[in-house]
């Protein structure tokens, strides 16, 4: 198992003094070293707090992880960041690590249609003029929808849907937009959108979704493509360095402590809280309390599943493009492609091509083996792409059962309703506090805004649980890391 021991370096100033002046420092579990996980413990220790994180991988990042393949880098998870993820910028600059991040650069990207791939890289609202892939009343449609989608910047936050109120809340975004923008664009433009970055069709997620998401479209720096030299893992590996993370370390029991009669136990180690920031029916699984509200909300969370499939393709064979959205009406089996030569992924040969797989088809492939996935997916891509046929070696499958929450209209209000409670049934409750992106903040800088916030929200709550001031938490040693 490894671990990673300098908790203590990453107080701030402000977080060690109040540590110091006299109010004891709490014991914090944090439960999954994503980026959600790492961000808000991270954060907790700058309060002065000791934390550690439970990682079962051996390795950190969760979505952010990197692999290395016949010595290729593949991002196993999410493969661009955008210029106006704030949180993530602050946070790389904090780590310094903020000059490794860097725009992509690349040929455009495009939609397929009718066998035809028609170019498509939009980075403002009037870029869609220019897309040939739908009839140009649908583009003049989809124009006003976006010019309008700029008043809602101040009210819709993409990254915390529980913010705003929007009157298409309560209605998914496939029916919306057939209705008020036609069939056309709802098929071959807003359907792969939500296919490309969550996998699963744009009838399951809310319309305030994707109005939240016009208006990030439309706003400062538009939907700018970003990466980190180094590749994704960068930000959670600079994080965990800062950290006590034991990776290898598979949670199997949170329980309240009845001996003390507060705080909590992780696999029977005493905490004054923990943060549990896995997916949520993993969760559900090693909860033995929480409130009733809180593991409702975990019972009905659903998610997406998908499989993120990387190839070696032959330089000179690959054409120069960022990313392929391939919509359902074309391909049941691929839903985007990225060619992540743009990031750097290359060794004067080959480059790397990777795929995600719509959930439908994702779901039913997580038993298969590599070769049965290689062979399937490599034979879809030549369909579409003959260009290819032969060209395509497999590098990498990453199964993700849950690779996206859907942020269905139910979904949406469940969350909300569950964080409006008070410490006795929702965040807090049992002394457990829920982090991640289902908690109504996607993608990758979603994930930090609710690590920062849940943060925020235990650190405030800080007062001593159940023990005099000044006396330390440890009633039994901690279990040594190498009998694990």
């Amino acid at each position: 198992m490894a671990s990673r021991r300098s908790a203590r370096d990453s107080r701030s100033a402000e977080g060690a003094e109040g540590a110091r002046s006299g109010a004891p420092p709490w014991k914090i579990a944090v439960v999954g070293a994503g980026i959600s996980g790492l961000t808000c413990a991270y954060r907790i220790a700058q309060r002065g707090h000791d934390v550690v994180v439970f990682e079962a991988g051996e390795a950190v990042g969760g979505r952010m992880r990197t692999v290395v393949k016949e010595g290729l880098p593949v991002d196993v998870g999410a493969n661009l960041l955008l210029a106006n993820y704030d949180r993530l910028h602050a946070l790389a600059r904090e780590l310094e690590i903020d000059d490794s991040l860097f725009p992509f650069v690349s040929g455009a990207g495009g939609i397929l249609r009718d066998d035809e791939l028609t170019s498509f890289s939009p980075k403002s609202a009037f870029d869609v003029l220019r897309y040939r892939g739908v009839s140009f009343g649908s583009r003049m449609q989809l124009l006003r929808y976006f010019l309008k989608a700029s008043a809602w910047a101040d009210r819709l936050d993409f990254f915390d849907l529980s913010v705003g109120d929007d009157e298409d809340e309560g209605r998914d975004a496939y029916a919306v937009v057939e209705e008020r923008l036609g069939r056309e664009i709802a098929d071959y433009l807003v359907d792969p959108f939500v296919r490309t970055f969550h996998f699963h069709g744009s009838d399951s997620i809310s319309m305030k979704a994707f109005d939240a998401l016009a208006a990030l479209f439309v706003g400062r720096d538009g939907f700018v493509p970003t990466g980190f030299r180094g590749f994704m893992s960068a930000l959670p590996e600079a994080l965990a360095a800062r950290l006590d993370v034991r990776c290898g370390r598979r949670v199997r029991s949170v329980r309240a402590d009845a001996r003390r009669g507060r705080g909590v136990l992780v696999d029977g180690e005493p905490f004054d809280r923990v943060v549990v920031a896995v997916p949520a029916p993993i969760a559900l699984e090693l909860l033995e309390g929480g409130s009733d509200p809180m593991r409702a909300l975990l019972a009905e969370t659903r998610y997406a599943a998908t499989l993120d499939v990387a190839f070696r393709v032959p330089l000179a064979v690959a054409e120069d493009f960022e990313g392929i959205w391939v919509p359902f009406k074309e391909s049941a089996i691929i839903s985007e492609c990225a060619n992540d030569a743009c990031k750097g992924c290359k060794d004067g040969i080959d480059c790397v091509f990777t795929m995600g797989l719509h959930a439908e088809t994702g779901a039913h492939w997580l038993g298969r083996s590599d070769e049965e996935v290689f062979r399937d997916v490599a034979l879809e891509w030549s369909r579409l792409f003959p260009r290819y046929s032969g060209h395509l070696r497999g590098l990498h499958v990453e199964r993700w059962p849950h690779a996206m929450p859907i942020y269905s209209p139910d979904h949406l209000a469940r969350v909300r309703a569950f964080l409006a409670l008070g410490e006795d049934a929702g965040q807090g409750a049992g002394g457990i506090f829920l982090c991640g992106d289902y908690l109504n903040h996607p993608w990758i800088e979603g994930s930090i805004r609710c690590g920062e916030k849940v943060a925020n929200l235990l650190a405030d709550r800080a007062v001593p649980a159940g023990r005099a001031k000044g006396t330390p938490l440890r009633e039994t040693p901690p279990p040594d890391p190498s009998e694990s």
